[in-house]
């Protein structure tokens, strides 16, 4: 009896040992998204496969105000900066 018991326990702990080793989707898909985010990033997709030698002399200027706006969006402004962080350790207003 207590035999048939320790074999239950280690089959039960080999399943479980194994299905920790497998991959979950995310990993699976991490290759994918990481290449689709360097395939998305660039502006002209076709150098991501065949690079020019040549330097680079100008940008779009609308494509470049483009970007220059969009990161302009979430930068805050100064006078929230500057207001005080207020960090309560102990409160007496109940809690622990």
């Amino acid at each position: 009896m207590t035999t048939r018991i320790i074999r239950m326990i280690g089959a039960t702990a080999a399943i479980g040992v194994l299905a920790a080793c497998g991959t979950t989707p995310t990993e699976a898909d991490y290759g994918k998204s990481v290449a689709s985010l360097i395939s998305a990033s660039a502006y002209n997709p076709a150098t991501l496969t065949s690079p020019s030698d040549a330097a680079v002399t100008g940008v779009d200027p609308d494509y470049a105000n483009n970007v220059v706006v969009e990161m302009r969006k979430d930068v805050p402004k100064p006078e929230d900066v500057r207001k005080p962080i207020n960090v309560q350790v102990f409160s007496t207003s109940g809690g622990w």
